[in-house]
Parts: structure tokens; C-alpha cells; sequence
């Protein structure tokens, strides 16, 4: 085989994983605005019974473990939008309610993507990814806890979630596509977590629900909508990179 042929075979196996990438970000985009439509729960301190919590917050990890963490964030941006259009007519739901959920996903994408590697090359420079997604997670606890810190205890979750995140950095645990459906589950958690964060950030700053409802209300249903995301994430994240490849992993 010639140089030039084996460098021709090279860029179309790139083009070809691209377009993976690509298709498969517009399924998940399909997935997050369908479920979007499915209740999990209602959102306590919400006015009105269409305020609810979707299956959606299932996929949003997913744009950042499939994609990345920047082609995750740009699909992300696009699902919340979607979803919002399509939640309209049935109400808006939580996306009208507290708009800043409408970045949920891509805040999941963008810094799920991030923990994904102990490093992440950007304009050259190598970062550590685990350690700005630690970061990010340190301002929302801080951010809620000067304003809520009477129901403390609703960040715990979160501070479970930057743990393993330090974890990430320390003992290298990085994402391979070729292990099996558990290794999923400490980035799906982290990223329903992530996505949670635009919910919690916009429940304090711009509701302003008093700490009792966050403390003895949603605190446990939030327990449950993000084990229920963790596990039915991992799940759906192995069927799709059995169905599509490993290669749609890959940063």
C-alpha cells in the first residue's frame, strides 16, 4: 500500500467517525426532546400540575460521555432548546418555570465531557478536566449554600458527585468504551448531577423556594429522579455505543 493511499484510508475512517458522532448527537437530540414529554415527577415549588420532571435528564449525560465535552455542549444548548419549544403546548414545564434549566444538558455535556480525561487539549494547552469540572461544582454548592445553608444537607449529593470527580484526576479512572456497562454509572451520576445544578441554581435565585422545601420536599424526590437517571443513562449510553461503535467515544 502507497503512502498516499494509507493516508487516504486515514481521513476517510476520520470523515466516517465524524459523521458517527454527528448522527448519533442528532438521535440523542430526538431522544432528550421525545422524553422530554415523559413525566418523572412533578417539580416541588412549582405552580401548576404541567410543571414536571422528564425522562429527558436521562440523555443529558450522554451528549458529554458520546461526544465530548464541546460537540456535547453545542448539542446540549440545542436539546434544552427543542425540548422547550415542544414542552409548550403541554405547559413549558420546568423549562418555563426556571429558564435556566434550559442549559441543563449542556452543562452536563460540557463538564461530564471534561471528567472524561484527566487532561483535555484546548487551543493547545493541555487542562485537567476533572479538576475545572470540580471547580464548577465547588461555586454551586458555595452559591446555594450562602442562601439556603438551613437545609444543607441538599448538597450532599453534590458533594458525592465532586468527590468522584476528584477521583477522575487522582486515580485516572477514564472512560473506555470497551469495559462494561458499571463504568458508565460514576459518569452518568456525575452528569445528572451536572444537569440538576441549572435547576438548583434557578430554584434559589430566581424562585427563591424556602430552605424546608428544599430540605424535606424535593430533597428526596431528587434522590430518586437522579438515581433513577444514573442507572437508566448507563443503560441506554451502553446500548448505543454497542449499536454505533466505540469510535463515537473518542475525543
Amino acid at each position: 500500500m502507497t503512502l498516499e493511499n494509507e493516508n487516504q484510508e486515514m481521513v476517510l475512517f476520520g470523515t466516517s467517525s465524524e459523521t458517527k458522532k454527528i448522527a448519533v448527537g442528532i438521535i440523542l437530540i430526538t431522544l432528550y426532546a421525545i422524553l422530554a414529554l415523559l413525566p418523572m415527577s412533578g417539580f416541588i415549588g412549582a405552580a401548576g400540575f404541567s410543571s414536571i420532571l422528564s425522562f429527558a435528564i436521562c440523555i443529558a449525560p450522554l451528549l458529554g460521555i458520546i461526544l465530548g465535552p464541546w460537540r456535547g455542549f453545542g448539542f446540549g444548548v440545542i436539546a434544552g432548546v427543542i425540548a422547550t419549544i415542544i414542552s409548550i403546548p403541554f405547559g413549558g414545564g420546568v423549562y418555563i418555570i426556571i429558564p435556566t434549566t434550559i442549559l441543563g444538558p449542556a452543562i452536563a455535556a460540557l463538564f461530564t465531557g471534561l471528567a472524561l480525561r484527566r487532561t483535555t487539549m484546548v487551543s493547545g494547552v493541555s487542562i485537567p478536566g476533572p479538576i475545572i469540572t470540580a471547580v464548577y461544582l465547588i461555586v454551586v454548592i458555595v452559591l446555594y449554600e450562602i442562601v439556603v445553608y438551613e437545609a444543607w444537607w441538599f448538597m450532599l449529593p453534590y458533594m458525592l458527585a465532586l468527590i468522584v470527580t476528584l477521583v477522575f484526576q487522582i486515580k485516572n479512572f477514564e472512560f473506555d468504551p470497551k469495559k462494561s456497562y458499571l463504568q458508565l454509572i460514576p459518569f452518568t451520576f456525575l452528569g445528572a448531577m451536572l444537569d440538576h445544578s441549572m435547576m438548583a441554581m434557578g430554584s434559589v435565585y430566581l424562585l427563591g423556594i424556602p430552605a424546608v422545601v428544599f430540605g424535606f420536599g424535593i430533597f428526596p424526590a431528587m434522590l430518586l429522579e437522579r438515581t433513577i437517571a444514573t442507572l437508566l443513562g448507563a443503560l441506554l449510553g451502553f446500548v448505543i455505543l454497542k449499536l454505533f461503535g466505540e469510535e463515537i467515544s473518542s475525543n
